[in-house]
């Protein structure tokens, strides 16, 4: 499984990972991997905004909302830059990483650059985020804001329900963040079965391809992989993931 990928996608850097809510048990195709990051990087902004609301005990303001929403929703870049600018920049988002444990999260960017570009992260650490920022594993996210982050997750545009959701059947839910600058294609999300909360934490990560449009293939691709080994009856088993 591993070489038809890379057979078929040879040149790009790819990475994923999948959690299993059922087992628990965890999958990765080339976790050395640490892809940048576009705008799924947007993820650990929504989660520091979060968690700064909650540290100071107190509700998200409009203001955040209004500037989180379409962030999340729409991956706008204005909006995150005022809430990186607000809360501290580069030092503001160590902090940040080092509250949710982000141990593979490179880094890169001050006030005056593109850091949700260059950033670089692996998929394993994207999926853990998740995990705590949706689901509550574990994590310094009380349910009031995860709640918030939910919402968000599962109210993209339709013309950015595009990655993670490939192969999942119609009446599950995917709460979602794209990433895509040039050849930068991402895609995170939880995937959720209707009625007990059964399904999967994934993220799949890729760089290399010539544009967005044809990025989205290579993701896709690999979600249906995915989609087609968690929705087995039994979870299935390692085949095709190192």
């Amino acid at each position: 499984m591993v070489d038809n990928l890379e057979n078929r996608f040879r040149g790009r850097l790819i990475s994923a990972h999948v959690y299993d809510t059922r087992t628990g048990c965890e999958y990765s195709l080339n976790p050395a991997n640490r892809n940048r990051t576009a705008s799924v990087f947007k993820v650990m902004v929504m989660a520091g905004t979060l968690l700064e609301a909650q540290d100071a005990q107190r509700e998200v303001t409009e203001r955040e909302m209004r500037l989180m929403t379409p962030m999340i929703t729409r991956s706008t870049n204005n909006e995150v830059r005022i809430l990186w600018r607000d809360f501290g920049g580069q030092d503001w988002f160590r902090q940040t990483a080092d509250a949710f444990e982000m141990e593979d999260l490179d880094i890169v960017g001050d006030f005056n650059t593109r850091p949700w570009g260059r950033t670089r992260t692996s998929a394993s650490d994207q999926v853990a985020l998740l995990r705590q920022v949706l689901l509550g594993e574990w994590g310094p996210l009380e349910d009031e804001y995860r709640s918030v982050a939910l919402d968000l997750m599962s109210s993209v545009v339709p013309e950015q329900t595009w990655g993670v959701t490939a192969g999942v059947p119609q009446e599950w839910s995917v709460a979602q963040k794209n990433g895509f600058a040039g050849g930068i294609v991402n895609s995170v999300g939880w995937v959720d079965e209707p009625g007990p909360s059964n399904g999967y934490v994934v993220a799949i990560m890729s760089e290399g391809s010539a544009s967005i449009s044809a990025g989205i293939p290579v993701v896709e691709a690999i979600s249906e992989i995915i989609a087609r080994a968690m929705l087995l009856p039994e979870p299935a088993g390692a085949s095709g993931v190192e």
